[in-house]
């Protein structure tokens, strides 16, 4: 009946190609749920990648790269028709109309912001929810999300928004990353120094450290200054001083955090205290 049938996991829907048109076609049934008449659905571009790899639907390598790799999902499928793309549910249903001039990216996935959709016009990124509602206006060069914030960057440097669009740290970074789940702080970096910064764009630790890695979602820092390791807390507060050859960070069960440190080529184990807790 068709002229190829895709594979599937854990879904209602599948892909099948009918006289060079694809379409959604119920696993259960065998029956369409759509009409066979997309040039190209997403799941579908691994195997249709010499033929459409140099097409007008895709400007760069990057572009078609990212088509292979996004908006695969349970529910939804990207797809494009006249070399725009849009976005299928399960039931064949338009979600998002056929205006885009490259892939919608699906955040659903292994994320931990749903509903929110990046996309692309005229090579600027910006945010949609599942009404096509604009949360973050498509004049950023790379949006990525951040645990739950935008990760906007514009003219190479980096700033974030919440999950509603609001610009929450100006866009003047080097780089930021979200380092807590529970706690507003974020690493940042500044002329190629890390610091710890609030919500609010306020310094909590100044911008002094070769390194900053977030330990225990948030609570600790492990942090380089100089080329000696230290321990800086959640308030920018010193935890172990700057002495150290190497620090890494241990947990238990209970998440209670150990540090062992390395000094003079012996290697200790220290609480949040700098107190040994092995004789």
């Amino acid at each position: 009946m068709y002229d190829e049938i895709f594979c599937y996991t854990d879904s209602d829907f599948t892909i099948a190609y009918k006289n060079g048109k694809a379409g959604l076609v119920d696993v259960n049934t065998g029956k369409p749920v759509t009409e066979f008449v997309y040039d190209i659905m997403e799941n579908n571009l691994p195997r249709c990648a010499d033929g459409y790899k140099d097409s007008k639907m895709f400007e760069d390598e990057f572009d078609f790269f990212f088509a292979m790799h996004a908006g695969i999902c349970q529910d939804y499928c990207t797809m494009s028709k006249n070399y725009k793309w849009g976005l299928l549910n399960k039931n064949g249903q338009v979600v998002f109309d056929f205006k885009y001039k490259y892939p919608i990216q699906l955040l659903d996935i292994f994320r931990y912001i749903s509903g929110y959709y990046i996309v692309k016009q005229d090579g600027y990124e910006g945010v949609i929810d599942k009404n096509s509602n604009i949360i973050l206006e498509p004049v950023f060069d790379h949006i990525m999300d951040d645990k739950y914030y935008w990760s906007c960057e514009k003219d190479n440097l980096f700033g974030l928004a919440d999950i509603n669009g609001k610009m929450v740290v100006d866009i003047k970074y080097n780089s930021i990353c979200v380092s807590s789940t529970t706690r507003p702080c974020f690493i940042a970096e500044k002329e190629a120094k890390f610091g710890l910064i609030t919500l609010n764009d306020e310094i909590i630790s100044d911008f002094i450290y070769d390194s900053l890695i977030s330990e225990n979602d948030g609570e600790f820092y492990l942090a380089d200054l100089n080329g000696k390791y230290g321990v800086i807390n959640y308030e920018g507060k010193i935890v172990l001083d700057f002495k150290y050859d190497y620090i890494s960070a241990c947990t238990n069960k209970n998440n209670k955090v150990a540090f062992l440190a390395t000094y003079k080529n012996k290697k200790e184990l220290l609480n949040e205290n700098g107190e040994r807790l092995w004789s």
